[in-house]
């Protein structure tokens, strides 16, 4: 077999049209107009539109685009559209409806969010800050959480776990455990939680580069989706918060009240969630993650990943049993590491 043969070619702004034409999206390639979308590490995400349609097509790539190497099985693509059709039927108008799946070349075209949707990952970062949405993404995990836990056709259907290992455990939590060995033991013990305890259908990237946000609200990404451990989606979006915070005080208190409302939500709503001690020592491992592990966040000046390393490191080895805690500790921490400047 050649490598051709293997790897499909990856698509392309210039070769998309005519692909959509032949998948039966489109009735002609003429006349499509097609770009890029920048941001993301893992796959090709190309928009097009022909008329008054307009669509995305999504293509794994098998090496992501950072620095380290970072290799991941392609057919994770075909995962994240049948966790897209299921999460649809849950929780109808949440998610983009799935047009087309292609499994040979690991690429799927889903509809385009309305014009004028954003990104709320772009949002915060602006310092516009809404609380209502970290709110109804609780309420929406803990009721796909809730709807899915115990079912033994998701846990078929999704029982797979290598992508989850290669874009998130092994760069996440087995790098930080290579690079840090003081924490390596703490970190071992929640991967270990979270092969035991796999009770529903969980995300793997519920974060806020992953919502889009208009008249309504989407979730996206579910390239890592799998039936495992509902505290990671859980910890992944509070750690993002966290984050956020850091990196946007003149938004603190608002990013405060988001952290609170959405675990308050998630909790209202969902029969599986864990312990508060439980998700922010995941918290801890995924902060720390997002400064010493493969994927670092972009956005964090060096002075905000020395207080993200040090607060991820407390609440993972000594983690509180309330968010307000939490809260507590994140500001005491940059005051203090602000006096010591």
């Amino acid at each position: 077999m050649t490598r051709t043969e293997r790897e499909p070619a990856l698509l392309s702004a210039e070769t998309v049209a005519d692909y959509l034409a032949v998948r039966g999206i489109f009735d002609d390639a003429r006349g499509v107009e097609a770009r890029e979308l920048g941001g993301g590490v893992s796959n090709v995400v190309l928009a097009a539109r022909r008329g008054d349609r307009r669509v995305v097509v999504k293509q794994a790539l098998p090496r992501l685009r950072v620095e380290d190497e970072w290799m991941a099985k392609r057919e994770r693509a075909i995962t994240e559209a049948e966790a897209l059709r299921l999460t649809g039927k849950l929780s109808p108008g949440t998610v983009p409806e799935v047009l087309d799946v292609d499994h040979d070349a690991c690429a799927l075209t889903i509809t385009a969010a309305p014009d004028g949707w954003e990104n709320w990952k772009q949002r915060l970062l602006e310092g516009n800050v809404d609380p209502n949405i970290a709110t109804r993404l609780g309420n929406l995990l803990g009721a796909v959480h809730t709807a899915t836990a115990h079912d033994l056709e998701v846990a078929d259907a999704f029982g797979d776990l290598e992508a989850f290992e290669q874009l998130r455990v092994e760069p996440y939590h087995r790098t930080i455990m290579h690079r840090l060995p003081a924490i390596s033991t703490a970190v071992d013990a929640y991967v270990r939680r979270m092969r035991s305890n796999r009770v529903c259908l969980v995300h793997g990237d519920y974060s806020p580069k992953n919502v889009l946000v208009g008249d309504g609200l989407w979730v996206i990404d579910f390239e890592v989706a799998h039936y495992g451990d509902p505290a990671f989606d859980v910890a992944f979006m509070l750690n993002h918060l966290f984050l956020k915070r850091l990196h946007c005080p003149q938004a603190a208190g608002e990013l405060d009240i988001c952290v609170e409302s959405f675990w308050n939500a998630y909790a209202d709503t969902s029969t599986v969630c864990p312990s508060v001690d439980c998700a922010l020592g995941h918290v801890g491992c995924l902060m720390v993650a997002r400064v010493d592990g493969k994927s670092p966040a972009e956005y964090l000046t060096e002075p905000e990943r020395k207080i993200a390393r040090r607060i991820g490191s407390q609440l993972l080895l000594d983690p509180p049993d309330e968010i307000v805690q939490a809260l507590a500790l994140v500001e005491r921490t940059v005051a203090e590491l602000a006096a010591s400047r």
